[in-house]
């Protein structure tokens, strides 16, 4: 056994001792792929470069027109309307006697708030729908659930969702139901689900496909196993990437309003349109205090989820 052992030893060493070597050394050693795949990006960037004749000296230049746009855009300007404090007068047992009361106090109110809450309302219907939508595309689209014909049929139609800006489904959805902001909601909704069914796609097809098998095993069948095997395993990363579309939303919700779909976007094409830039910034200020906020909760639910 002693011999056996120093003579696996023997062998072992030359493939030990070059592993050692691979893991010390501080850079991977360049061969003629990773040249190729160098050359291919460099390439890649001159391309785009040449093509959106991108100059560092053209932004030297404008950067005096930048700070002179940023100037005119200060002090920000919060645009408010007056409103008289109201009281509800309660009656007996909680009886309404009458509807409301003025208290005769007048308080500054910021016009943006009402596009925010427009904004956000936007967002979550959005969200939801496009949720409840891309679920069934998700399963269809996954590799390791679904037959061949229906992937690359399902994978083809998520692309084409994909390939189409939120803004053309805004056109579409305002043309059909109106100004107003049903239309964007039904554009978030609809623009958002070869996203999301091409994410949840990949969080079914990254679950360990052995614990499918230990409920197959079972006499499970199709949807049993999805019920019980895939679905509990794929929830996690599945309510990561909900949250992160409901941020994308609330940031896309802001642009929809340029075309009519309801939401800040229409505040703020006003405000460009009539070149007030000091409430453009106070709305930009606002929005970002907003997003922020929505960005904080969002993490700290997430990071609670997975």
């Amino acid at each position: 056994m002693a011999l056996l052992g120093r003579t696996l030893d023997t062998q072992l060493a030359p493939d030990l001792e070059a592993l050692r070597a691979q893991m010390l050394r501080p850079l991977p050693r360049v061969g003629l792929k990773t040249i190729l795949i160098i050359g291919l990006l460099v390439a890649a960037f001159y391309w785009g470069v040449q093509g959106t004749k991108a100059s560092p000296a053209e932004l030297i230049d404008g950067l005096p027109n930048i700070w002179d746009f940023i100037q005119r855009m200060m002090p920000p300007k919060f645009e408010t309307q007056t409103k008289v404090l109201e009281t509800p007068v309660i009656g007996l047992f909680g009886v309404t006697l009458l509807p409301t009361i003025s208290s005769g106090i007048d308080y500054p109110y910021p016009v943006i708030v009402n596009a925010i809450i427009e904004t956000i309302q936007m967002a979550i219907i959005g969200t939801s729908l496009a949720i409840v939508i891309s679920a069934p595309f998700a399963i269809f689209a996954a590799r390791n659930i679904a037959p061949p014909p229906l992937y690359g049929i399902t994978r083809l139609l998520l692309n084409a969702n994909r390939a189409i800006p939120d803004l053309i489904f805004a056109l579409i959805f305002v043309a059909a139901v109106g100004l107003g902001p049903f239309g964007g909601v039904l554009a978030l909704a609809i623009g958002s689900i070869g996203f999301m069914a091409k994410v949840y796609a990949e969080s079914i097809e990254a679950i360990d496909p052995q614990q499918v098998q230990a409920v197959r095993a079972t006499g499970a069948g199709r949807v049993q196993t999805i019920v019980y095997a895939i679905v509990p395993q794929a929830m996690p990363m599945i309510a990561s990437y909900s949250l992160l579309l409901f941020e994308s939303n609330v940031r896309s919700a802001t642009m929809l309003g340029i075309v009519g779909a309801g939401g800040i976007g229409f505040e703020l094409q006003k405000f460009m349109s009539l070149f007030q830039y000091q409430a453009l910034m106070g709305a930009l200020i606002v929005i970002i205090i907003v997003v922020t906020v929505i960005d904080r909760a969002s993490d700290r639910i997430r990071k609670s989820i997975t």
